[in-house]
Order: C-alpha cells, then sequence, then structure tokens
C-alpha cells in the first residue's frame, strides 16, 4: 500500500474514538492492597462493528445503565416503590438484551490477566506478562501501521488472529473452556 492511501473508514473511526478494533486494555494500578493488575481483552478475529459495539456496551452496562435507571426513578418520584422497580427492571433488562445479543461471540473472546503484588520487599507477579506485553505490543503497532495505511486490513486481521490465537482459551463461570 502507499503511504498516500487512505485507511478504510473503519479504522479512521477507531483512531477518532481511541478505540481498538481488536478488543482492551484495562490497567489498574496498585492502591492499598499493594495488588496491581493488566487485563487483556481479545475479540475474535472477524468481530463484526455490531458485535463490538453490544461487547463494549455490556462492558460498560454497570455504570452506563445506571444512568437512565436513575432518570426513571426520578421521573416516578411520586411513587417511591414504582419508581425502585422501574429501574432495577430497566437496568436488569439491559444485561439481559446484551448478554443475549453477545451470546455467539462471548464465548470467543480471548482475555489474559497479570496481577502483580507489590509487598513484601519486590513484586511478584501472577499470569503470563511476557504473553500480555508482546500480543498488546504487537496489536498496538500493527493497529497503528494500518491506520497510517502501512499494511493492509487484511495483514492487520491475520497478526490480529495469531495474537488472539496465541492467547489461552478463557475459562467460563460453567467451569468449561470455550472454543
Amino acid at each position: 500500500m502507499h503511504s498516500s492511501t487512505k485507511p478504510p473508514l473503519l479504522l479512521a473511526t477507531l483512531r477518532d474514538r481511541h478505540l481498538h478494533v481488536w478488543g482492551r486494555e484495562t490497567v489498574h494500578p496498585a492502591g492499598r492492597t499493594l495488588w496491581s493488575s493488566r487485563t487483556l481483552v481479545v475479540f475474535p478475529p472477524g468481530t463484526s462493528p455490531r458485535e463490538r459495539f453490544l461487547l463494549r456496551a455490556l462492558h460498560v452496562w454497570g455504570v452506563v445503565g445506571a444512568l437512565p435507571a436513575l432518570g426513571v426513578m426520578a421521573a416516578l418520584n411520586g411513587s417511591a416503590l414504582w419508581g425502585i422497580l422501574a429501574a432495577v427492571a430497566l437496568y436488569g433488562s439491559g444485561f439481559l438484551v446484551l448478554r443475549r445479543a453477545t451470546r455467539r461471540t462471548r464465548p470467543s473472546v480471548r482475555t489474559l490477566t497479570v496481577t502483580t503484588f507489590h509487598g513484601g520487599g519486590r513484586p511478584r507477579g501472577h499470569g503470563d506478562a511476557r504473553l500480555l506485553a508482546g500480543s498488546l505490543d504487537a496489536l498496538l503497532v500493527y493497529e497503528r501501521a494500518a491506520l497510517a495505511g502501512q499494511i493492509s486490513a487484511v495483514d492487520f486481521e491475520l497478526l490480529w488472529a495469531d495474537v488472539w490465537t496465541a492467547m489461552p482459551e478463557t475459562l467460563r463461570r460453567s467451569g468449561t473452556w470455550t472454543r
């Protein structure tokens, strides 16, 4: 690809919104508990924009869903009981709808968490820190290259697939491994 070639619309939109097409990284710095963590979440390659939107909506619904629930509760302030019931129904139905909408994609999402205990004289890590750092670096470097038009979207998705494949399968709450 020539450097003058514009990146695909999807990648340009993601760059402007600081979203990653492949997933997300979450960092929790050490606090009073002396534990810190980094989590890398990688969507399966080929995840559609709609599926990514729904996965992200499910991830933030705990906080974002509280806002309309509070609005409903305030609107029904004449009856505290009905306001609370309506707010709980709205909040809970948001989770149900989003979980149902993501039921096919969610099992394929791969997650890797590395935690570090910073007490006792020297940090002690739990989890595969090398895999997390290498995967994140690869995804970010190739994502920037795709946004700059230096590699094709297909090449980027091939690397994304390599990273996704290298990550361990996620153990679900039911105790079964996903495939």
